[in-house]
Protein backbone atom coordinates (compact mmCIF):
# COMPACT_ATOMS: atom_id res chain seq x y z
CA UNK A 1 0.00 0.00 0.00
CA UNK A 2 1.46 3.40 -1.01
CA UNK A 3 1.00 6.15 1.74
CA UNK A 4 0.62 9.55 0.37
CA UNK A 5 2.27 12.56 1.84
CA UNK A 6 0.11 14.22 4.21
CA UNK A 7 -1.15 17.58 4.13
CA UNK A 8 -0.91 18.54 7.62
CA UNK A 9 -4.06 18.39 8.37
CA UNK A 10 -2.73 18.04 12.37
CA UNK A 11 -0.18 20.67 12.27
CA UNK A 12 -0.16 21.98 16.06
CA UNK A 13 -1.73 19.18 17.63
CA UNK A 14 -0.12 16.77 20.08
CA UNK A 15 -1.60 13.15 20.19
CA UNK A 16 -0.59 10.42 23.06
CA UNK A 17 -0.34 6.84 21.62
CA UNK A 18 -0.52 3.74 23.34
CA UNK A 19 1.06 0.54 22.56
CA UNK A 20 3.29 2.89 20.07
CA UNK A 21 6.36 1.33 20.04
CA UNK A 22 5.26 -1.46 17.41
CA UNK A 23 3.05 -3.14 15.21
CA UNK A 24 -0.22 -1.36 14.48
CA UNK A 25 0.69 2.01 16.94
CA UNK A 26 3.44 2.52 15.93
CA UNK A 27 2.38 3.18 11.96
CA UNK A 28 -0.62 5.11 13.77
CA UNK A 29 1.66 7.44 15.61
CA UNK A 30 3.78 7.27 11.97
CA UNK A 31 0.71 8.82 10.33
CA UNK A 32 -0.37 11.31 12.56
CA UNK A 33 3.41 12.65 12.70
CA UNK A 34 3.20 12.95 8.95
CA UNK A 35 -0.06 14.56 9.16
CA UNK A 36 2.12 17.24 11.29
CA UNK A 37 1.09 16.47 15.09
CA UNK A 38 3.82 15.87 18.04
CA UNK A 39 3.38 12.24 19.38
CA UNK A 40 3.92 11.35 22.77
CA UNK A 41 5.04 7.53 22.39
CA UNK A 42 4.07 5.04 25.43
CA UNK A 43 5.51 1.26 25.39
CA UNK A 44 6.53 -1.63 28.15
CA UNK A 45 10.33 -0.62 27.65
CA UNK A 46 12.53 2.12 27.86
CA UNK A 47 14.63 1.33 24.55
CA UNK A 48 11.69 0.53 22.86
CA UNK A 49 9.78 3.96 23.66
CA UNK A 50 13.01 5.90 22.84
CA UNK A 51 13.66 3.99 19.18
CA UNK A 52 10.40 4.88 18.45
CA UNK A 53 10.58 8.23 19.40
CA UNK A 54 13.82 9.11 17.63
CA UNK A 55 11.55 7.31 14.35
CA UNK A 56 9.00 10.08 15.22
CA UNK A 57 11.40 12.83 15.33
CA UNK A 58 13.11 11.97 12.29
CA UNK A 59 9.64 12.47 10.35
CA UNK A 60 10.13 15.64 11.61
CA UNK A 61 7.60 16.02 14.30
CA UNK A 62 8.64 17.10 18.19
CA UNK A 63 8.31 13.54 20.22
CA UNK A 64 8.36 12.12 23.91
CA UNK A 65 8.27 8.78 25.23
CA UNK A 66 7.08 7.54 28.46
CA UNK A 67 7.63 3.62 29.50
CA UNK A 68 4.57 1.93 30.93
CA UNK A 69 2.96 -1.07 32.21
CA UNK A 70 -0.93 -0.63 31.40
CA UNK A 71 -1.39 -3.51 33.19
CA UNK A 72 -0.46 -2.00 36.49
CA UNK A 73 -3.28 0.25 37.60
CA UNK A 74 -0.63 2.90 39.05
CA UNK A 75 1.52 3.09 35.65
CA UNK A 76 -2.06 4.19 33.85
CA UNK A 77 -1.90 7.17 36.30
CA UNK A 78 1.67 7.82 36.03
CA UNK A 79 1.23 7.69 32.75
CA UNK A 80 -0.86 10.72 32.26
CA UNK A 81 0.30 12.52 34.54
CA UNK A 82 4.14 11.90 33.14
CA UNK A 83 2.47 12.92 29.76
CA UNK A 84 0.55 16.36 30.91
CA UNK A 85 3.97 17.67 32.93
CA UNK A 86 6.03 17.51 29.35
CA UNK A 87 2.68 18.82 27.44
CA UNK A 88 0.85 22.10 27.53
CA UNK A 89 -1.98 20.95 25.59
CA UNK A 90 -3.15 17.07 24.62
CA UNK A 91 -5.56 17.51 21.46
CA UNK A 92 -5.65 13.40 20.67
CA UNK A 93 -5.77 10.43 22.30
CA UNK A 94 -5.82 6.81 20.96
CA UNK A 95 -6.13 4.19 22.90
CA UNK A 96 -4.44 1.64 21.16
CA UNK A 97 -2.06 -0.91 24.12
CA UNK A 98 -3.83 -4.30 24.12
CA UNK A 99 -3.63 -7.55 24.35
CA UNK A 100 -4.76 -10.82 25.16
CA UNK A 101 -3.93 -14.41 26.70
CA UNK A 102 -5.10 -17.45 24.44
CA UNK A 103 -7.24 -20.08 27.03
CA UNK A 104 -10.00 -21.43 26.98
CA UNK A 105 -13.27 -19.25 29.33
CA UNK A 106 -12.97 -22.41 31.97
CA UNK A 107 -9.50 -22.06 32.99
CA UNK A 108 -9.26 -18.27 33.10
CA UNK A 109 -7.89 -16.98 36.27
CA UNK A 110 -8.59 -14.06 38.64
CA UNK A 111 -5.13 -13.01 37.81
CA UNK A 112 -5.15 -13.15 33.96
CA UNK A 113 -8.57 -11.32 34.03
CA UNK A 114 -7.04 -8.51 35.97
CA UNK A 115 -4.08 -8.42 34.00
CA UNK A 116 -6.15 -8.21 30.19
CA UNK A 117 -9.15 -6.29 31.89
CA UNK A 118 -6.43 -3.62 33.24
CA UNK A 119 -4.89 -3.38 30.03
CA UNK A 120 -7.73 -3.52 27.43
CA UNK A 121 -10.48 -1.59 29.15
CA UNK A 122 -9.44 -0.38 32.58
CA UNK A 123 -6.04 2.26 30.57
CA UNK A 124 -8.73 3.04 28.25
CA UNK A 125 -11.24 4.30 30.74
CA UNK A 126 -8.54 5.59 32.88
CA UNK A 127 -6.35 7.69 30.20
CA UNK A 128 -9.94 9.27 28.68
CA UNK A 129 -10.90 10.87 31.91
CA UNK A 130 -7.71 12.25 32.26
CA UNK A 131 -7.81 13.44 28.43
CA UNK A 132 -11.44 14.99 29.02
CA UNK A 133 -11.01 16.71 32.45
CA UNK A 134 -7.66 18.14 30.26
CA UNK A 135 -9.58 18.98 27.52
CA UNK A 136 -12.74 20.36 29.03
CA UNK A 137 -10.33 23.02 31.28
CA UNK A 138 -8.87 23.30 28.16
CA UNK A 139 -11.54 24.51 25.73
CA UNK A 140 -9.86 22.04 23.40
CA UNK A 141 -12.11 20.64 20.73
CA UNK A 142 -10.31 16.94 21.57
CA UNK A 143 -10.51 13.38 19.46
CA UNK A 144 -9.90 10.19 21.64
CA UNK A 145 -10.21 6.87 19.43
CA UNK A 146 -10.31 3.76 20.89
CA UNK A 147 -9.28 0.37 19.07
CA UNK A 148 -11.18 -2.81 19.54
CA UNK A 149 -12.06 -5.92 17.66
CA UNK A 150 -13.50 -7.61 15.51
CA UNK A 151 -13.80 -10.13 17.86
CA UNK A 152 -16.40 -8.23 19.63
CA UNK A 153 -19.18 -8.79 16.40
CA UNK A 154 -17.63 -12.10 15.72
CA UNK A 155 -15.92 -13.84 18.76
CA UNK A 156 -12.55 -15.68 18.16
CA UNK A 157 -12.11 -18.81 20.14
CA UNK A 158 -9.94 -18.72 23.37
CA UNK A 159 -9.70 -15.24 23.68
CA UNK A 160 -13.03 -14.62 25.50
CA UNK A 161 -11.73 -12.07 28.53
CA UNK A 162 -9.75 -10.11 25.33
CA UNK A 163 -13.57 -9.64 23.45
CA UNK A 164 -15.37 -9.60 26.60
CA UNK A 165 -12.50 -6.15 27.08
CA UNK A 166 -12.87 -5.09 23.91
CA UNK A 167 -16.72 -5.15 24.11
CA UNK A 168 -16.85 -2.63 27.09
CA UNK A 169 -14.38 -0.16 25.00
CA UNK A 170 -16.72 -0.34 22.17
CA UNK A 171 -19.51 0.18 24.90
CA UNK A 172 -17.40 2.96 26.99
CA UNK A 173 -17.36 4.94 22.87
CA UNK A 174 -20.94 5.25 22.77
CA UNK A 175 -21.07 6.19 26.72
CA UNK A 176 -18.21 9.10 26.65
CA UNK A 177 -19.18 9.77 23.19
CA UNK A 178 -22.88 11.14 23.91
CA UNK A 179 -21.51 12.78 27.54
CA UNK A 180 -18.53 14.53 25.87
CA UNK A 181 -20.34 15.64 22.40
CA UNK A 182 -21.55 18.94 24.39
CA UNK A 183 -17.58 19.78 25.13
CA UNK A 184 -16.99 19.38 21.80
CA UNK A 185 -14.89 16.00 22.49
CA UNK A 186 -15.33 13.06 20.16
CA UNK A 187 -14.89 9.98 20.78
CA UNK A 188 -14.68 6.38 18.21
CA UNK A 189 -13.48 3.51 18.25
CA UNK A 190 -11.44 1.35 14.77
CA UNK A 191 -12.25 -2.41 14.77
CA UNK A 192 -9.72 -4.25 13.10
CA UNK A 193 -9.99 -7.60 11.48
CA UNK A 194 -7.62 -10.20 10.51
CA UNK A 195 -4.31 -8.19 10.39
CA UNK A 196 -0.82 -9.30 9.22
CA UNK A 197 0.91 -6.57 11.61
CA UNK A 198 0.15 -7.57 14.68
CA UNK A 199 2.84 -7.61 17.53
CA UNK A 200 4.01 -11.58 18.34
CA UNK A 201 2.18 -12.99 15.46
CA UNK A 202 4.50 -14.91 12.89
CA UNK A 203 4.88 -14.05 9.99
CA UNK A 204 2.96 -17.13 8.82
CA UNK A 205 2.29 -16.56 4.98
CA UNK A 206 0.42 -19.57 4.59
CA UNK A 207 -2.12 -18.85 7.07
CA UNK A 208 -2.46 -15.60 6.37
CA UNK A 209 -3.65 -17.08 2.46
CA UNK A 210 -5.95 -19.26 3.90
CA UNK A 211 -7.48 -16.48 6.02
CA UNK A 212 -7.73 -14.37 3.13
CA UNK A 213 -9.93 -16.75 1.12
CA UNK A 214 -12.65 -15.63 3.70
CA UNK A 215 -12.20 -12.37 3.56
CA UNK A 216 -14.53 -10.59 0.59
CA UNK A 217 -11.96 -7.69 -0.15
CA UNK A 218 -9.21 -10.62 -0.92
CA UNK A 219 -6.73 -10.00 1.28
CA UNK A 220 -5.54 -9.69 4.93
CA UNK A 221 -5.40 -6.06 6.59
CA UNK A 222 -2.74 -4.18 7.25
CA UNK A 223 -1.27 -1.95 9.70
CA UNK A 224 -1.82 1.10 7.24
CA UNK A 225 -5.45 0.12 7.34
CA UNK A 226 -6.17 0.75 10.57
CA UNK A 227 -3.76 3.82 10.74
CA UNK A 228 -5.40 5.91 7.90
CA UNK A 229 -8.81 4.94 9.87
CA UNK A 230 -7.61 6.38 13.24
CA UNK A 231 -6.33 9.41 11.49
CA UNK A 232 -9.62 10.03 9.91
CA UNK A 233 -11.20 10.26 13.22
CA UNK A 234 -8.93 12.74 14.21
CA UNK A 235 -9.26 15.18 11.04
CA UNK A 236 -11.62 18.31 11.14
CA UNK A 237 -13.63 17.14 8.47
CA UNK A 238 -14.62 14.36 10.97
CA UNK A 239 -16.01 16.58 13.78
CA UNK A 240 -19.49 15.63 13.45
CA UNK A 241 -18.67 11.67 13.96
CA UNK A 242 -18.63 10.70 17.74
CA UNK A 243 -19.46 7.35 19.59
CA UNK A 244 -19.15 4.65 16.86
CA UNK A 245 -17.23 1.85 15.77
CA UNK A 246 -15.56 1.58 12.28
CA UNK A 247 -15.20 -2.30 11.20
CA UNK A 248 -11.67 -2.17 9.20
CA UNK A 249 -12.19 -5.77 8.49
CA UNK A 250 -12.19 -6.00 4.34
CA UNK A 251 -16.00 -7.47 4.97
CA UNK A 252 -14.92 -10.07 7.01
CA UNK A 253 -18.13 -10.07 9.25
CA UNK A 254 -20.15 -10.02 6.57
CA UNK A 255 -18.60 -13.71 5.19
CA UNK A 256 -19.30 -14.82 9.03
CA UNK A 257 -22.91 -14.15 9.11
CA UNK A 258 -23.09 -16.37 6.29
CA UNK A 259 -22.11 -14.60 3.16
CA UNK A 260 -19.66 -15.83 0.38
Amino acid sequence: MTVQQPAGRLKGKTALVTGSTRGLGRTMAEWLAREGANVVISGRYEADVQESVTAVQELGAESYGFPADLSRVSEIHKLAEDTFKHVDQLDILVNNAGMSIVEDAWIVTDDNWDYQMNVNLRAPWILSQYAARHMMEKGIRGRIVNISTIGVHRTHGDRAVYNIGKAGVEMMTVAMGYELAPHGININCVAPGAMADRPGQPEDHDAWSETAKHIPIGRIGNADDIASAVTYFCLPETEFITGQTLLVTGGHESALRGGR
